[in-house]
């Protein structure tokens, strides 16, 4: 068996058997072959597609090719959510606490941002002393203790996930169904969660075009989940504007400090409801989804979520000053605002062009090595379905450097569609599917 006998199998749409998918997965992880062989397999597993078998197979194998771990001395009902991606995303940050503040144990594994997408690591490691680096022991200890932990992937988790995530978002594979639901999938098999919430994001800001994409890939998720004997459920949500008000690591942490206060934008908080009440009733089979929102509202509302985020913080040797008093992070030198030059209403905010807005400023990465400027991003003053006239502001941009500013305000302005007509009120999310 060799590499590239795989490559000229899978080049014909033959289909792999699982020794051979287990060498591939093997070598890749032990840097055994090349990036231009590994693409080569990505890129005819993105033309010519997995069968079901395949896609469990390389599940199975990248969740091997690291660490595993076993969560069932602590619970029957371990619960992890994962989002496919969106721009200025919050909510699993958001979720943990909540959940957690419900007693539902909420085990995490996450990794960095890479493209549009800013990585749950990278916010979270905004607050200073905030460590994600954690030992297995050290994981499961905080679940005991707490009922919450998030760690980071880069470890020795799914590490062959790892590499297939970063060379398929640079060889434009990012969309491909069947190699995302094996990555996705094993992630979890990795994180010992037995259920698994994933919101699936679709429109511009995402790799999922449109809702019957969202659909396939949920489908397949809840499939392979059945195969493994993990409970899955996909909250299909739409991208047609950035999460939230913010785009950046400190600004989204700050605005993570406030939505756990009650301050929380209308389309986050619907997420972060359809997203928890789906949790809630995997965990407690409670499937009174309307009755799980309310309890979720409750945890915010009587300060337990907030509580419980300060000791996820606090356990994971986080600086709990800065989540008492968010003034405390640091800011860019410049905040800059973005005037709008029409009147009417805003009828689409353009995520995809936001993310990369951000990234330009600094707010994020497109390859391993990367720094972030934590203080760079875009806050959102206008969303979707608001009025807005001539000179009020859209948006505005926080940066360090100068030279950037004419060119990200004018193309932040033309991300705002602004219309005459009047809109009817969409939902942010799309469909429930279990």
């Amino acid at each position: 068996m060799d590499i590239k006998t795989i490559i000229r199998k899978k080049r014909k749409s033959g289909e792999l058997t699982r020794d051979e998918i287990r060498y591939f997965v093997g070598k890749l992880t032990k840097g055994e072959i090349s990036e231009a062989q590994a693409a080569a397999v990505l890129s005819y597993i993105a033309m010519n597609g997995l069968t079901e078998d395949e896609i469990l197979n390389l599940s199975t194998a990248m969740a091997e090719s690291g660490d595993m771990i076993d969560l069932s001395d602590i619970s029957d009902n371990i619960v992890d959510k994962h989002a496919t991606g969106g721009v200025g995303d919050k909510a699993t940050i958001l979720l943990m606490p909540i959940l957690a503040s419900l007693g539902i144990p909420v085990a995490k594994i996450s990794n960095r941002g890479y493209g549009i997408s800013g990585g749950t690591i990278d916010k979270l490691e905004s607050i200073p002393g905030f460590k994600t680096d954690l030992s297995i022991s050290e994981f499961k200890n905080n679940l005991k203790n707490i009922g919450v932990c998030i760690m980071n992937q880069g470890l020795n988790f799914a590490p062959a996930e790892g590499k297939i995530y970063k060379l398929r978002n640079e060889i434009a594979c990012e969309n491909s169904l069947p190699i995302v639901a094996a990555s996705l999938m094993s992630l979890k098999i990795a994180t010992g969660s037995n259920k698994i919430v994933f919101d699936i994001t679709c429109g511009k800001g995402t790799y999922i075009s449109d809702k019957e994409e969202a659909r396939r890939l949920s489908k397949l998720l809840i499939k392979l989940g059945k195969c493994l004997g993990k409970e899955v459920a996909c909250v299909i949500t739409n991208m047609n504007q950035p999460i939230g008000y913010s785009i950046g690591h400190n600004l989204e942490i700050k605005e993570t400090i406030m939505a756990l206060k009650g301050v929380i934008a209308e389309d986050l908080g619907d997420v972060v409801e359809a997203l928890g009440s789906t949790m809630i009733a995997l965990a407690t089979n409670n499937n009174d989804l309307n009755a799980n929102a309310k309890m979720i509202k409750e945890a915010i509302k009587s300060g337990k979520a907030y509580e419980k985020f300060k000791q996820m913080v606090e356990m994971q040797h986080g600086d709990i000053s800065f989540i008492e008093n968010p003034e405390l992070f640091e800011k860019s030198s410049r905040t800059i605002p973005v005037l709008s030059t029409d009147k009417g209403i805003v009828e689409s905010i353009d995520a995809d062009m936001i993310g990369s807005l951000a990234i330009y400023l600094g707010a994020g990465r497109m390859k391993e090595e990367g720094k972030i400027n934590r203080t760079a991003g875009i806050t959102i003053n206008k969303k979707v379905g608001d009025n807005v006239n001539v000179g009020e502001t859209l948006a505005y941009i926080y940066t360090d450097d100068n030279s950037k500013v004419s060119g990200t305000a004018q193309n932040l302005k033309d991300a705002f569609k602004i219309t005459t007509k009047k809109l009817t009120n969409k939902s942010k999310v799309l469909e429930i599917i279990k």
